[in-house]
């Protein structure tokens, strides 16, 4: 199988299918807790969903604000303008996240992220149409400039399409792809 024509490689930089990266411009809302969270991409909403539920687990009142307080930078009117900065910010160069709120995001990011693409999904014809036109091929996040086998080991959103024994195998856990396609 010839992984040109069974994947579908969808990112920031490249025109068709651009509207499934988070780095999309198009306003996001996030309902939770109660209210409703406005942001200008979904790597803006991403970012800022998790400082904000974060703190929905966290004891400490100060760390509490802490957290809310940076994940509203994240809000439609950000100081963050693009995705690659909102990724920069929003990762390890940002706000430092304890082990043990790392494990409570590690548990909820899925949920977060198929939130955001069920409501591009709802709000966006160009959404629709761009899975519509995707058919049945496989929608893969590529990890770009990886080696494949840091890919194999270490990619959670992204994935590659590879030939191997004559079949295609997907490398990475391409979660992002994965959400598309069961919305799909």
């Amino acid at each position: 199988m010839d992984p040109k024509t069974a994947i579908i490689t969808f990112f920031s930089g490249k025109k068709e299918y651009r509207s499934l990266s988070n780095f999309w411009e198009a306003d996001i809302e996030i309902y939770h807790n109660y209210e409703i969270r406005q942001y200008e991409s979904g790597e803006h909403a991403f970012h800022g969903e998790k400082y904000m539920r974060i703190s929905d687990y966290c004891a400490s009142e100060s760390r509490k604000a802490e957290l809310i307080k940076y994940g509203q930078t994240f809000m439609k009117g950000s100081l963050y303008k693009t995705g690659a900065e909102v990724k920069r910010v929003g990762g390890k160069r940002g706000l430092r996240l304890t082990e043990n709120e790392l494990s409570v995001w590690s548990t909820i990011c899925i949920q977060v992220q198929k939130e955001i693409c069920i409501w591009k999904f709802n709000n966006y014809e160009e959404v629709r149409e761009d899975l519509k036109k995707s058919g049945t091929k496989i929608l893969v996040h590529p990890a770009l400039r990886c080696a494949e086998d840091k890919i194999e080991k270490t990619a959670f959103w992204e994935g590659k399409g590879v030939v191997r024994d004559g079949g295609l195998v997907i490398l990475g856990k391409n979660m992002l792809g994965n959400i598309w396609m069961s919305l799909r």
